[in-house]
């Protein structure tokens, strides 16, 4: 200490400390705090007043501050000490009573002290400890006098009655609750973790309380006339539960969301049993090192860490399976290193989890079609059971109508290949006939004249061995393309249907853009536009029927393949129903639509001839 003591800087100062102690934070709190005690009276070492024997006493049970009896010590920090106390007047009640100790009122101490004071005096929640009174004792040390909170750590709380998720869960919203209050009156509490959230068994069901605003920073404001210094190269709060920011050694951006961060530590330990930073690593480890893993280290999700644990599964009341998804991403959310990635409050934590408990999709991932239909099925089981086949088929169209376009397209493109192809088989099989047919006709006079000459093999004319290898080669021939052209029939047959199929899964798809694009092409194909109504005013292009919104946004443009400043001319042809007009209430609104749009692109019609004359 006395090395240390000889460094006049602060910086300086506790660039020594933080190399000679290491990880060792209760050594390096001790020195600290000795030297803080040492430098407290700005008098040290002039002469004194009163004999040194003569130094305050420290409190203890039986003593009185003002109308409060201390009954015994229930708590003791660096520099104050918390006393339950009974309160005789003006009513009588149990109370806790936190007093500096006795040398350890510093400035910084006492600003310290009074801002904490200040703190609570400001915020009313019932998740938080109150302020019942305050003032000095005889010796001019100040003491405020709260709400008694008794209780246990909010994770032992849990353990001991092997509490579920949503048991936990539902005691974490109100924690939230407590803080975001703190945080809409400009307090940062800058140290939460299980030992300052005390949960208490009523009645009526579970207390909570948050506890220790001893170094809470404000926000905008200055809690007390004193001004509260935060040294220079010292980390605030407990490293197991701080902030990658507030792990920092001039933690100027600590802001509110430095306390989310500290929520998400507690919340995963309440699931998992541990905090994402192992303590003992923190305890071991260099200054240095315990704000790089802080700030760098990503610890894994909460469902992979319950996984790898020793403790049998369920165990604890929480299983993996029962973390995996939504809680690991509401988790993780909060653990985020970079602030503007977490939740922006801690009332918007809590809501997240909420809608958890209620089977509804949280915030805390980017929104899929099969996630929310997940969450959907949770909530209204028995309806979405009833009408799964319906609802998967729906999926599967709206999710592959891209991949249907493409093949429809692909496929199209292959049947016309193969039509072409079946056409050259064809003109080849006609012109392969009547070689066959002039062949069996060689044949038949070559076989009468054998007959006229009567002779044996051996006196065959020379021409016959040639014209029997030809004709046999022209058969082999015949047979294998016969038998190709069946392959193809029957290949083009499926892509038929095929095609077919990804067709009406096109026109009945989402993907608006890609089915108009679709229903242009086949539009403007020939120059004569072809259309079919039936009696309910639907249209039909090509044997399809086609959604009227799909084909009026087709007619809003013409092709794209049209020379530019000529298109082509065409004209638009519309069957009605037998006996139909297009007057007629079920088409008249529709067919005026589509020869407006017909107009507008140069595309001539007949569908109104009496109303264009006029």
């Amino acid at each position: 200490m006395e090395a240390a003591l000889e460094i006049p800087g602060l910086t300086e100062r506790a660039a020594y400390l933080a190399e000679v102690c290491g990880g060792n934070f209760a050594l390096r709190d001790e020195i600290e705090t000795l030297i803080a005690a040492h430098l407290a009276d700005e008098a040290f070492m002039e002469p004194l007043a009163d004999p040194l024997w003569l130094e305050p006493r420290s409190e203890r049970a039986g003593d009185r501050i003002g109308r409060y009896k201390l009954i015994r010590s229930i708590g003791e920090g660096g520099f104050g000490t918390v006393f339950l106390a009974e309160q005789d007047q003006p009513v009588k009640r149990e109370v806790a009573l936190k007093v500096i100790k006795p040398g350890m009122d510093s400035k910084e101490v006492i600003a310290r002290f009074e801002a904490e004071r200040q703190a609570l005096a400001l915020m009313n929640h019932p998740h938080i400890a109150k302020v019942h009174d305050a003032g000095t004792t005889e010796g001019g040390r100040p003491y405020f006098v709260m709400e008694l909170v008794e209780g246990q750590p909010i994770t032992n709380y849990c353990a001991e009655r092997n509490l579920d998720v949503e048991e936990r869960l539902e005691l974490f919203t109100e924690v939230c609750s407590a803080v975001q209050h703190a945080h809409q009156k400009g307090i940062i509490h800058r140290d939460l973790k299980p030992s300052n959230i005390l949960v208490s068994q009523q009645d009526d069901g579970s207390a909570v309380k948050v506890i220790d605003f001893g170094i809470a920073k404000a926000i905008g404001m200055e809690l007390t006339e004193s001004t509260v210094f935060t040294q220079f190269g010292r980390m605030i709060g407990t490293p197991q539960y701080m902030s990658p920011e507030q792990a920092e050694l001039n933690a100027l951006d600590v802001d509110t969301r430095s306390d989310i961060y500290s929520l998400g530590v507690i919340l995963y330990e309440l699931l998992t049993g541990t905090t994402p930073l192992d303590g003992d690593l923190l305890r071991s480890a260099a200054y240095s090192e315990v704000q790089r893993l802080i700030r760098e280290q990503t610890p894994p999700r909460p469902s992979t860490k319950l996984s790898e644990s020793q403790e049998p599964p369920g165990a604890s009341g929480v299983s993996p399976r029962s973390l995996r998804g939504d809680l690991d991403w509401i988790v993780m959310k909060a653990l985020e290193k970079d602030p503007a990635r977490r939740y922006e409050s801690a009332g918007a934590m809590a809501e997240d989890l909420v809608r958890f408990l209620l089977h509804k999709p949280v915030e805390a991932r980017p929104p899929s079609m099969t996630y929310l239909m997940r969450r959907f099925t949770r909530r209204h089981r028995v309806p979405v059971i009833a009408g799964a086949a319906l609802l998967l088929a729906l999926v599967l169209g709206a999710v592959g109508t891209s991949i249907g376009m493409k093949r429809a397209l692909d496929a199209k493109e292959q049947l016309i290949g193969k039509n072409e192809e079946l056409d050259r088989q064809k003109l080849a099989l006609v012109d392969y006939k009547e070689r066959l047919a002039g062949l069996l006709e060689s044949n038949q006079k070559m076989l009468g004249e054998i007959s006229r000459m009567n002779t044996s093999e051996a006196g065959l004319p020379a021409e016959f061995e040639a014209l029997r290898k030809e004709n046999q080669a022209l058969l082999d021939k015949v047979s294998s393309e016969v038998a190709n052209q069946e392959r193809y029939a029957e290949k083009i047959e499926r892509l038929q249907r095929a095609n077919a199929d990804l067709e009406r899964l096109l026109l009945e798809s989402k993907d608006t853009d890609a089915a108009v694009e679709w229903v242009r092409a086949g539009l403007f194909e020939d120059s004569l536009i072809t259309l079919t109504a039936n009696e309910r005013g639907q249209f039909y292009l090509d044997g399809k029927l086609i959604p009227f919104p799909t084909l009026l946004k087709a007619f809003a443009s013409p092709p794209k393949d049209d020379p530019v400043g000529k298109p082509l001319l065409r004209s638009l042809r519309v069957t009605l129903p037998a006996g139909a007009k297009p007057t007629d209430d079920v088409f008249q609104s529709r067919l005026r639509q589509i020869a407006a749009a017909s107009e507008k692109i140069g595309v001539r019609h007949e569908l109104f001839p009496v109303a264009e004359k006029k």
